[in-house]
């Protein structure tokens, strides 16, 4: 075992570094790029509920598949949070880029699972995952059409003025979710358990101590 203090602060960093380079052989996925870690991760606890769940390597295509559970385009959003209290407003968002693209904004009917996870800050493993099942998924088409819509207005005014488009990014949050799909019919996962949803929703609604 490592003693951390006979370390100096480059010695650190470099044996991370190290770890990181084994972490990638053995499993392809980069942990430093993108925080691909907060995917890997989520994805072990979210195996209870889609064993088949294999996290994709890289940036393009989609972030993950459960093919034997019937999914093929897996969307997985994270962020870290500070705060001591988590709630419905803070849980992190999903940021959905490159909306000015026709076929990127198509490509986000095809998603057949959203995962939402939360992170503290230097954690491998999230405190909080919430996931759209494929069932649900249809129920925030609506929504994805709206938010996108209203972007395209802002591309267009923007363009008008002789202005860039500006940032091209859509945002869903846990709040944007509960407003179209009942809190029934996602599934939860707390401080590495699954979780009753409806509880665990209630929970967030009157605050979780951290």
């Amino acid at each position: 075992m490592l003693n951390m203090d006979d370390l100096t602060d480059f010695q650190c960093l470099e044996t991370a570094l190290v770890y990181l380079k084994e972490f990638h052989r053995r499993t392809t996925v980069n942990a430093l790029d993108n925080y691909s870690y907060r995917e890997y991760s989520s994805n072990i606890q979210l195996k209870s509920y889609l064993p088949s769940i294999f996290k994709k390597p890289g940036r393009s295509g989609d972030d993950a598949t459960a093919i034997k559970e019937g999914y093929e385009h897996i969307e997985q959003k994270s962020g870290t949070i500070n705060a001591k209290t988590l709630t419905i407003s803070n849980f992190p968002k999903g940021e959905f880029d490159k909306q000015a693209d026709p076929a990127r904004r198509a490509h986000l009917f095809n998603y057949d699972g959203l995962l939402l996870s939360c992170f503290r800050p230097f954690q491998a493993y999230p405190v909080a995952l919430v996931f759209v099942p494929k069932e649900q998924m249809p129920k925030l088409h609506d929504l994805m059409k709206f938010k996108q819509e209203e972007k395209i207005k802002i591309f267009e005014e923007n363009k008008a003025n002789g202005k860039n488009i500006g940032r091209d990014t859509i945002t869903i949050s846990l709040e944007d979710v509960l407003r179209n799909v009942d809190k029934s019919d996602l599934i939860c996962y707390y401080e590495g358990n699954r979780i009753d949803p409806t509880t665990f929703i209630n929970d967030l609604t009157n605050g979780i101590d951290l």
